[in-house]
């Protein structure tokens, strides 16, 4: 079973939308529970990530496809895995952003790298790129 819950003031957890809480009066008092806690990621701030990737995209002519200079961040960020091709080639393959894959403190700290990533790499002023982002979203 699948629980949205909403921490509380006083340390205690409710049932965050009206179908959570149908299920949770299913559960018995004194019931013990274990569950993974994971805190959903914020889907306005995944278009604002890729609103990011695109003012970048449109203003370098380094790369040809948006998809090419995605890849390549997110590895430059950390976030990859090594594999070998059929050569024993060492390849590193960008970690997905998928909701699934990836919760929201990973997902912060990806967009915090990311910005680094840009100024390092394309010579861009940090608080211009955030100032037109903010725009841009």
């Amino acid at each position: 079973m699948k629980l949205t819950i909403v921490k509380q003031l006083n340390n205690t957890f409710k049932a965050a939308y009206d179908n959570d809480y149908e299920k949770m009066k299913k559960l018995k008092v004194g019931d013990f529970l274990e569950c993974d806690i994971r805190k959903p990621r914020n889907y306005k701030f995944h278009k604002k990530y890729f609103a990011l990737l695109n003012l970048l995209f449109q203003n370098q002519e380094r790369y040809k496809h948006l998809e090419d200079l995605r890849h390549d961040i997110i590895i430059e960020c950390g976030y990859f895995t090594i594999r070998e091709d059929i050569n024993g080639h060492e390849i590193r393959k960008p970690d997905s952003l998928s909701f699934a894959k990836m919760d929201e403190h990973a997902f912060t700290e990806l967009y915090s790298r990311t910005v680094d990533v840009i100024v390092k790499y394309f010579n861009f002023d940090r608080q211009d790129i955030i100032d037109n982002v903010e725009q841009y979203f």
